[in-house]
């Protein structure tokens, strides 16, 4: 991204200046932009105000809206941006004129693979989406001596983290269910009397490799 004013280039997912007159500051604290539907958004705040355009889409098999929704982003294709297959398509391929930008990759992982990427100031940790699908898609794991939930999100399929106290969790029904008594729903936290508590979440990013391996080079790869 670049500002108008300075013209610095800035780093649209660590919101650090890159290139420019501002190198050496940043836009923070940046904040983590997440994968969600209306109902999960309602869950965390019933006041969240709700903006419904009239671009087309798809969702549980029907049609809505009225304006021409363009090209779709990742290329077009069966299952692309349906209820189905939600989110970056697993099967895209990089146009070799943007691979050609890259320089030197990581080649730990596939260069398109899909996985939740988490950083700290000190750790930064990619966690593919494979791995957590090993584990029951809901685990816990630890980053700089705190205990994280790492989990996909049953309403958007979509891997998310957040703090928890917990040492166990395991999806019962359509919660994530903690060894604390309390359960993550519709991401939210609920203790085990039923009360709503503040949720805490790392920075994160649902991400392809080669974005996160560029950014944070060395990164761990949870699960090797």
């Amino acid at each position: 991204m670049q500002d108008a004013e300075s013209k610095t280039l800035w780093n649209h997912i660590t919101g650090e200046a890159m290139y420019g007159p501002l190198v050496g500051r940043a836009l923070g604290p940046v904040s983590n932009l997440l994968h969600m539907t209306v109902e999960q958004a309602l869950e965390m705040d019933r006041a969240t105000r709700v903006a419904i355009s009239e671009r087309a889409y798809v969702a549980g098999g029907r049609r809505f809206g009225t304006a021409s929704s363009g090209p779709r982003v990742g290329g077009s294709g069966r299952g692309a941006g349906t209820a189905s297959r939600p989110g970056p398509r697993p099967d895209a391929v990089m146009a070799d004129r943007f691979a050609a930008t890259l320089g030197t990759e990581d080649t730990r992982r596939p260069r398109m693979d899909l996985g939740l990427g988490i950083w700290t100031g000190t750790t930064s940790r990619y966690y593919p989406v494979e791995r957590i699908q090993e584990r029951g898609d809901a685990f816990i794991d630890r980053i700089d001596g705190r205990t994280v939930l790492i989990y996909v999100e049953r309403e958007s399929n979509v891997p998310v983290a957040l703090f928890v106290d917990a040492e166990q969790a395991a999806w019962e029904a359509d919660d994530v269910a903690l060894g604390d008594g309390s359960t993550v729903r519709s991401g939210v936290l609920v203790d085990r009397n039923g009360e709503t508590r503040p949720v805490e979440r790392p920075q994160q990013m649902f991400t392809r490799w080669y974005g996160f391996s560029l950014t944070f080079p060395g990164c761990e790869v949870f699960g090797g």
